[in-house]
């Protein structure tokens, strides 16, 4: 059984910006959308420095550097992965 450690989960819009979607575990990768969230809450823990960014519609979108991406994922200890 997991002890599961929750990241947000974020999903850039069309015209810029971005909205929270859920959360996913970092170890066995369970995805609880917000609408699935109930009063007893997650489980587990949320680490508060960890963030994953999804393109918008599935698709691809550009870095703040002119990268494309389809996934941008910051760790709990601040390194940035970029998923192409």
């Amino acid at each position: 059984m997991c002890k599961h450690r929750w990241r947000k989960v974020f999903e850039e819009f069309l015209l810029g910006g971005m909205s929270p979607i859920g959360y996913e575990c970092v170890d066995c990768k369970e995805f609880i959308s917000n609408n699935q969230l109930t009063p007893a809450g997650l489980g587990g823990i949320v680490l508060e420095n960890s963030a994953r960014l999804v393109a918008p519609c599935g698709g691809r979108s550009k870095t703040s550097s002119g990268e494309f991406y389809r996934e941008q994922i910051i760790d709990e200890y601040g390194k940035l992965t970029i998923i192409e």
